[in-house]
């Protein structure tokens, strides 16, 4: 017989929602460039290090950081702040944030080595579908994030998708701005790039309306590499067809989902689903 857990933390409701927290032990200040004003965010180291190898290295390194608090000047309070919520393990909904804050959280990502956060911003990218208003903002989020390779490359790649399946809309695009101006020099290495984009890109092989791939993945289990936003997806080790399951959005190991296209989200390990197209 072996004794229960005795233990049963809840990142999120036992740690990280209760402020202010006597087990904190770091903090992250930031301070408003109009007013002045110093806002803080307290943490755990050990919960940090847990989830990122460079707060672990930042905190418990052989030349670790002996301050602890610590003034942040390359993100905002907000976007810090869901940062460190992911890393409690807090459910976070990327579809609920725009390409501007996206780009501010892969950039977050990106320091601190979260290679699955990366890749389900991405993926929250190029799930998108955009209209004719959108297509100026993106690309000026994209020429500003163009260090961010994977995360600049998602949103031309929306872009490039959009404007080649509606050029009346490229040339309405063009007619709202003056020869010129800063947007006119960002719609043309826009253009310009979905033209290169036509001229070397090989005419896609069939796919799948659900999974996105061909051959399709019917059947396939689902897996952080083939993991489509909105896709049908359902359980592996029983039949389900009546109900219809479309994953919403991955951590890596869970995967988030609505049921029957209702509004209410679920979670369940990825690794027990398959698609259904």
């Amino acid at each position: 017989m072996t004794v229960p857990n005795i233990q049963t933390i809840d990142l999120v409701a036992t740690i990280r929602d209760i402020s202010p927290n006597p087990t904190c032990d770091v903090s992250f200040t930031f301070v408003d460039q109009t007013t002045g004003e110093t806002s803080t965010l307290s943490a755990h180291k050990l919960v940090l290090a847990c989830g990122s190898p460079v707060f672990m290295t930042q905190f418990y390194g052989p030349i670790r950081e002996k301050k602890d608090c610590i003034p942040i000047e390359d993100s905002c309070f907000d976007t810090f702040k869901v940062f460190l919520d992911i890393l409690y393990n807090k459910k976070v909904l990327l579809k609920d944030m725009d390409f501007q804050v996206l780009g501010e959280l892969f950039y977050l990502a990106n320091k601190y080595f979260l290679d699955m956060l990366k890749d389900s911003i991405v993926q929250e990218v190029l799930s998108r579908k955009i209209v004719t208003e959108q297509v100026l903002e993106v690309a000026k989020v994209a020429e500003a994030n163009v260090h961010l390779e994977k995360f600049s490359d998602a949103l031309y790649q929306i872009c490039n998708s959009f404007l080649s399946d509606n050029a009346e809309s490229a040339m309405e695009i063009c007619d709202n701005e003056e020869v010129g101006e800063e947007n006119s020099f960002t719609i043309h290495r826009m253009l310009a790039r979905v033209n290169r984009t036509k001229k070397s890109t090989p005419p896609p092989a069939p796919g799948c309306d659900n999974c996105k791939h061909g051959p399709c993945l019917n059947e396939e289990m689902l897996t952080i590499n083939n993991f489509v936003a909105g896709s049908l997806i359902g359980y592996i080790d029983y039949d389900d067809d009546d109900f219809k399951r479309r994953a919403v959005q991955h951590d890596g190991s869970q995967v988030t989902y609505t049921f029957n296209d209702t509004d209410k989200l679920f979670v369940a390990d990825i690794s027990r689903f398959k698609f259904r197209c």
